[in-house]
């Protein structure tokens, strides 16, 4: 029957790896899929893999077709067939003539279900993000029933050949294989995301433009049709008559995607020389200190956050203007918060400083604190800096010229030990007076002793 599928099986015995085979094409027959299976036997007292290789065809008409004898090779062996002749017969029921030529239209539909590589954009800046997913499509009125297998192993191998060299990556970890529906050109269509994460593309040691190549990925299944009802041809308005299909043999089908290329462009040279590691994309910043009026020698704590879409994870942190002979800046804290929605990385990190004014006075932290980064959307660097106005008054003993007599301070405000440092004299001589009495002591019992064994060595 024309429905019916006809196969090419070849055995190879004691073979370990799967062979690979290239079936005969015949006119009038159209291949519809590979499929291996893989037997454990045991041969002379040891166990042997027998490999089965499985070609299957649909005939496309009805009539009499020829296939010729051919040759088949696998693993340096070669096997020859000497062909055969094939009877299809039509199936004499219109309906079910509808219902098959349904069937093989589906089949041959190459947009029912495949395989799809998408990026978010295919020209982009170093630093950008570049999003890569990998999704697989499977129409509503495909006529097999899916079976996904060994899905960790093909990931694992999927995730080493998309990700970019030389990247900082941001995955989603999909960890299942969710159907999602969505419709593309119009058609229903149900979704399985197999991988999806974001790259942030590092700058190269040339700092010329690149191009980054995401290679074609299999993905392998096993389908067999299902016993519902026939599907209808697409477009029909009127239904063929609903009747059980018999469940075909299953079979392992790969399915390939598109390659893409992606053009990767350096970023300009920054005006200012000495910037660092720029960030790319969108960010804002904001500042807070814990209180804006402070005394000369008082610690004040000062954070800064920035925020926004890009790299959270490698912003650096802000810059600080080299000459601030009125504030001591202590290294900061780092906090950082990454979300990853709708397939775009945002979040913020945040520096918290301890400040220790020196000089009383108006101190316009926008004149400490800077930070710059690369806009991709204007092409443009741009810098950031805060808005907070310390107001420095006297310190607590009426001096006005910024030097603290204490010799201790904290975070809570208590004395600094780096206050008045400056000032202190390296060149003198520190005597430390009760190591000197001690090791004086010292040598005063060694000679005693000594003296002592003396007089009792003479008499």
């Amino acid at each position: 029957m024309i429905e019916r599928p006809f196969t090419i099986s070849l055995i190879i015995h004691n073979s370990d790896t799967r062979p690979s085979v290239t079936f005969p094409d015949v006119p009038g027959l159209v291949k519809q899929g590979l499929s291996f299976s893989t037997t454990p036997t045991e041969a002379g007292g040891r166990e042997v893999t027998n490999q089965l290789v499985v070609q299957t065809y649909l005939a496309t008409r009805p009539g009499t077709i020829r296939i010729p004898p051919f040759t088949l090779s696998a693993n340096g062996q070669s096997v020859r067939s000497p062909g055969v002749v094939l009877t299809v017969r039509a199936i004499v029921s219109p309906g079910e003539a509808a219902a098959a030529a349904a069937l093989v239209k589906a089949k041959n539909d190459k947009q029912a279900a495949f395989l799809q590589t998408s990026v978010n954009q295919t020209s982009l800046y170093t630093g950008e993000g570049l999003r890569i997913k990998l999704s697989f499509f499977v129409a509503e009125n495909y006529p097999y029933e899916l079976k996904f297998e060994q899905v960790e192993q093909q990931v694992a191998a999927i995730v080493r050949k998309l990700r970019p060299v030389n990247a900082w990556e941001e995955s989603d970890n999909i960890t299942e294989l969710i159907p999602r529906p969505i419709v593309l050109n119009g058609r229903k269509y149900i979704e399985y995301r197999i991988f999806q994460a974001t790259f942030f593309l590092l700058a190269t040691r040339t700092g010329a433009a690149r191009d980054i190549n995401v290679p074609a990925i299999s993905w392998t299944v096993t389908r067999q049709l299902t016993s519902g009802p026939t599907p209808t041809l697409p477009g029909s308005s009127s239904s063929p008559p609903t009747r059980p299909n018999a469940p075909g043999k299953a079979e392992v089908i790969t399915f390939l995607s598109e390659p893409v290329t992606i053009q990767v462009r350096p970023l300009p040279r920054p005006a200012a020389a000495g910037t660092g590691q720029i960030s790319v994309g969108t960010f804002r910043l904001a500042d807070d200190v814990d209180h804006d009026r402070v005394a000369v020698g008082q610690s004040v704590r000062y954070d800064i956050r920035i925020e926004g879409r890009g790299n959270i994870a490698g912003i650096q942190p802000p810059q600080i203007e080299a000459s601030s002979p009125d504030v001591d800046v202590f290294p900061p804290q780092v906090q950082e918060q990454i979300s990853r929605t709708d397939g775009e990385v945002s979040g913020f990190k945040s520096f918290r400083y301890f400040l220790i004014p020196k000089q009383k006075g108006d101190l316009a932290l926008a004149k400490r604190f800077f930070w710059v980064y690369f806009d991709p959307q204007s092409g443009q660097y741009d810098t950031l800096r805060p808005k907070t106005v310390l107001r420095v008054g006297e310190a607590s003993n009426g001096s006005a010229a910024g030097i603290v007599p204490s010799d201790t301070l904290d975070g809570t405000g208590r004395p600094s030990i780096y206050v008045g440092l400056e000032q202190t004299d390296s060149t003198e001589q520190f005597i430390n007076w009760p190591v000197l009495i001690r090791a004086t002591a010292n040598v005063l019992i060694v000679l005693m002793i000594l003296g002592t064994l003396f007089v009792f060595s003479r008499k």
